[in-house]
């Protein structure tokens, strides 16, 4: 019998109503700029709702955002959109599963597209899925999860790259709970009137934007590493592209060029979130990762622009799968292995620090003049006299050796109980079903409080 799940624990920060429609950001009232984005994109005549993540395998916790997305836009008659970061690197789409080995949980491993490194899921090519052959021992809901995972990936191998077929494959699986959201290329959005205002101010003021940018990285300071400040050629919060597609960071030089060229500039997360916030979604949801970004990059356009984008709302989850905690051995508190290697003696202590044995060897060599021939002979002996206590205690070593692997085998097994971020197609149907439920639940409370109502619509 299949252990129940706990239930989903969600965490819903909602920022309440939407900015005012009028309010004016470089000189436009946000209508006007949401309405060239939506003309631009070729999205309908109506509010935006948008989350979003890169071309890897989602966990619970980003299809939160998803679920949320799709239940908001329901509530406010708003287009749900999902955003394809399709300038982060890719990573061939690797996942793990767990399975059993020696009645304990261990990780397997499958990448489904060779790696390419630092190049782009833009332009990493769609794929033709490796098949992958899992233990029998693995969960059915899991092989399960496997099979429908390939069967999508095969049916987007046509998809213009990577990127977009990840994306696409991870969408279907949640289509028996949602509709399919509108999908929008991150690279799509730097060709909305409101990307190039800003590519442009960036290109004019590029030492200003560094700096400022620094200054607001302060708030986290592991957020990112801080932008080299050095004139017209500090570097700034976008990606140039490679000949191969890799991602170079950019100079207001460099950017020039790649435009001459009519090559890609692409956002990088900071820049990203305001273009999101600003020019395409009424609402944004990021999870709590994006939280960090989207703090830092409030505090710099601020500073640069005397401006803040518009609020965000942050939802994510911790879900685990049902898997059946093992029988655990009791193991007593023990000595590691590696001491009683080097002091064989221990394996029969009772008291802490070295054997009786071994402190008598280190009190005469500590007495021994520094450097002297006395105390290299002394040194040697004692390490002849470990090897002949290793063989006296033999079975005891191998058995310490055993005993530590057992419980290094148990805790790793039941870290894996613990973990939340598999592969949301690896969880039973109606563990994602109560996921779904508890989020559109959350929305309709949401959406039903008073001080809730939208201040304008665009």
């Amino acid at each position: 019998m299949m252990p129940q799940a706990a239930a989903a624990e969600i965490i819903v920060e909602h920022t309440g109503p939407r900015m005012d429609a009028q309010t004016r950001i470089e000189g436009r009232a946000l209508a006007d700029w949401r309405a060239d984005a939506r003309r631009y994109l070729q999205l309908p005549d109506a509010p935006v709702v948008a989350a979003g993540h890169q071309a890897q395998a989602w966990h619970p916790g980003i299809v939160a955002k998803t679920f949320w997305t799709h239940a908001c836009a329901l509530e406010e008659q708003a287009t749900p959109v999902h955003v394809v970061v399709d300038q982060d690197g890719f990573d061939g789409l690797f996942v793990e599963w767990p399975q059993l080995q020696d009645n304990m949980w261990v990780a397997s491993g499958h990448r489904f597209s060779e790696a390419t490194q630092n190049t782009t899921a833009l332009h990493a090519p769609a794929f033709w899925p490796r098949g992958i052959d899992p233990s029998q021992k693995a969960p059915d809901f899991v092989r399960e999860g496997l099979e429908r995972l390939t069967n999508a990936l095969r049916a987007f191998a046509k998809s213009p790259n990577a990127a977009l077929q990840v994306t696409l494959a991870q969408l279907q699986d949640l289509s028996q709970w949602i509709q399919q959201p509108r999908v929008i290329s991150a690279s799509q959005l730097v060709g909305t009137s409101f990307a190039l205002h800003v590519i442009d101010k960036i290109l004019r003021e590029p030492m200003a934007c560094a700096e400022s940018f620094n200054a607001a990285l302060l708030l986290h300071p592991r957020a990112a590493r801080p932008l080299q400040v050095d004139g017209d050629r500090s570097e700034l919060p976008l990606w140039v592209l490679g000949d191969s597609g890799e991602r170079l960071r950019a100079t207001a030089q460099s950017v020039r060029v790649a435009q001459a060229q009519n090559k890609l500039v692409l956002p990088r997360a900071f820049l990203l979130g305001v273009l999101i916030r600003t020019a395409l979604a009424d609402r944004f949801t990021h999870g709590l990762g994006g939280k960090i970004y989207e703090k830092v990059s409030n505090a710099w356009m601020s500073r640069w622009l005397g401006w803040t984008p518009p609020a965000f709302d942050v939802i994510s989850a911790n879900v685990r799968l049902p898997l059946e905690a093992q029988d655990m051995n009791e193991i007593s508190e023990m000595i590691s292995f590696r001491s009683a290697w080097c002091d064989p003696d221990q394996t029969t202590a009772t008291d802490i620090g070295p054997s009786a044995r071994r402190k008598l060897f280190l009190d005469k060599i500590a007495a021994s003049p520094r450097r002297s021939p006395q105390r290299k002979s002394l040194y040697q002996d004692m390490v002849l006299d470990r090897t002949s206590r290793r063989t006296k205690f033999g079975v005891k070593l191998a058995l310490l050796q055993s005993a530590e692997r057992a419980q290094k085998s148990q805790s790793q097994s039941k870290q894996l109980t613990m973990r939340r971020t598999w592969c949301a197609s690896f969880y039973p149907k109606n563990v994602i079903t109560n996921l779904h439920q508890q989020i559109a639940h959350a929305a309709r409370n949401r959406a039903h409080s008073p001080e809730d109502s939208p201040e304008d619509s665009p």
